[in-house]
Order: C-alpha cells, then structure tokens, then sequence
C-alpha cells in the first residue's frame, strides 16, 4: 500500500509541484506593492509633516463611474477588487506617511459615540491632532485596479483633513519598462 501511494505522489503530484517551482515568482500582492509604492510618491515627499496613512484598503465610492473615460478596464478591476477591504504591506510606510491601524483612527471619527458624548466634528479632528502630533490628516487608498493587459493600474486615494478640508483622486499608472510611472491623479472630490 505504501509503494502504491508513494508511486502516485511521484507519477501524478510531484510532476505538478515541480511545475509550479520552476515558474517566474509574481504574485498580485508583489505587484500591487510596487504600483501603491508609485502612487503614494507625493505623500512621502511631501516636506512639513506627515500623513497618518490607514492600514486598511478603501473602496472606491459607489456614486463614482468612469464610463467612457476608462477605456483600459481597469476601473471595473478596482471595483471588483475592492469590494472587501484588505491590509496594506508595511512596507508603504515611509517618513512622511506613518501605517495605523484603521481602527485607531475611526476612534475619533466614531458618529454614535462622538452624538452620545455631544463631540463635534471638528473637536473630533482636534483630539486626532494632539494624538498624531505634525500629521497633516489621514489618507487611505484602495488596491489597484489592472486592465486586461496590466500594462494600466488604477488606484482611489481619499485625504481627510478636517470637516471641510479633505479630497479623492484616481492615479493612473502605466508600466513603463517594466516600472510603474504617474499617468495622471484624476481629482474626483473636494471638501
């Protein structure tokens, strides 16, 4: 019996593992880093300051269409990945952009306990001020949305920076030799 099953694992599966081992390493969590890394440039550049950079993935907001205007298929790529949010790598942290955990920074944008406390938006924003010391508000950005191809990526971003003061974007990238270049950061909103 045990020959037999050892026969099968070397005939019908270690045939496909072996496959699997010689093939080119490019996960989609490897990718996504890399585009993420590009569109987040601006906020590690900036120079007074820091973004308080959520760890979790944002979805871009259900009124939003781009209908004719995206002709590469990668909007549609964003929505479908985005429709459960996920954690962003660490590795997108950087000097001006500090990784928190979504939940910390929702503790003070919480509605029902800032009603039942009588706590204004703007004295929300100005605990999240004295906790964050020198942040210039908080960002949160979606994983990438691909055309078909992947040569074009899509990604929302959204900037808070008090109760009238924040905005969303979509940055479209594109692979140029093998490296993932700014097409243009599409505003979408305003506050």
């Amino acid at each position: 019996m045990l020959k037999r099953n050892v026969a099968v694992f070397t005939f019908t599966i270690l045939p496909c593992l072996s496959s699997l081992a010689g093939a080119p390493v490019h996960t989609a969590h490897q990718e996504d880093t890399a585009v993420l890394q590009v569109a987040l440039i601006s906020l590690c550049q900036a120079k007074n300051g820091y973004v308080v950079l959520s760890s979790t993935t944002a979805a871009p907001r259900p009124a939003d269409d781009m209908g004719d205007a995206d002709e590469s298929g990668a909007f549609s790529d964003l929505e479908r990945r985005n429709g459960s949010a996920a954690l962003l790598p660490e590795v997108l942290e950087c000097q001006r952009a500090r990784l928190i955990r979504e939940q910390e920074i929702q503790r003070f944008f919480d509605q029902q306990s800032n009603l039942a406390n009588k706590v204004s938006l703007d004295d929300a924003w100005k605990k999240f001020y004295k906790s964050f010391p020198g942040a210039t508000g908080w960002t949160s950005v979606s994983l990438p949305g691909y055309s078909p191809d992947g040569e074009i990526a899509i990604v929302y971003m959204a900037h808070y920076c008090g109760s009238l003061c924040g905005g969303g974007s979509y940055v479209y990238l594109r692979r140029v030799k093998g490296k993932w270049k700014v097409l243009v950061d599409f505003p979408d909103w305003v506050s």
